[in-house]
């Protein structure tokens, strides 16, 4: 199986590259330490097996280069691999195709273990995890689809095609400020810092499809 880690600690790349191939010397393993180093390998190489991804990264967060693999017509099976458990971000990369989760405090027998069984067609994501991610879509879901009004996910639609206000009022025939007053609401409710991370947790949360 041939592996590619990407991951921006030199360290910890290194020492799961020699950790793994103690485990499973048929495993052909090569690291990156940015998402410009993985992509270029990857469009230079169709065989890789897995692609053990960070979420967490200096110059890209892994959900945006899962998008960005996607755009480019790069189809590699994902894994994620990191010590952040953003619910949020793991829930949209799980709908972008990631097939499972590896705890980086998880000993190298286990993550080969769990690497191989994704090879093998599983889905690997750690008990109490899967829980909390279940949970999430299940009342999450519900209690904000409840407290978002129709007209507030028309907005939020209009937003994620990227509108401004004066298109988003021109297209529903409602003012800016009744626009600004929707916004404010739904920024509230997700508790978003921004219109794109408000975007981005109502379509991990299956509020907006990816492509509304």
């Amino acid at each position: 199986m041939k592996l590619l880690s990407l991951d921006d600690h030199p360290l910890f790349s290194s020492g799961l590259k020699e950790a793994l191939m103690r485990c499973r010397p048929d495993f052909i393993i090569e690291s990156t330490l940015n998402t410009g180093e993985a992509l270029s390998y990857l469009l230079s190489n169709n065989d890789v097996d897995i692609l053990i991804l960070d979420l967490t990264m200096p110059d890209m967060d892994g959900v945006l280069f899962m998008k960005m693999l996607i755009a480019r017509g790069l189809n590699v099976p994902i894994v994620i691999m990191s010590a952040n458990e953003d619910l949020i971000k793991l829930q949209e990369a799980f709908h972008l195709g990631a097939l499972g989760f590896l705890p980086k405090t998880w000993p190298a027998e286990k993550v080969a273990d769990a690497l191989n069984d994704i090879h093998n067609g599983s889905i690997v994501i750690p008990k109490p995890l899967a829980t909390r991610l279940e949970k999430m879509s299940k009342f999450a879901l519900d209690n904000t689809q409840t407290s978002l009004s129709e007209r507030q996910i028309e907005v939020l639609k209009l937003v994620q095609l990227g509108l401004g206000n004066q298109e988003i009022a021109t297209t529903l025939f409602i003012s800016q400020t009744t626009v600004k007053s929707h916004l404010q609401a739904i920024f509230k409710i997700l508790g978003g810092k921004n219109r794109m991370e408000c975007v981005r947790k109502a379509t991990a949360l299956k509020i907006l499809s990816p492509d509304s």
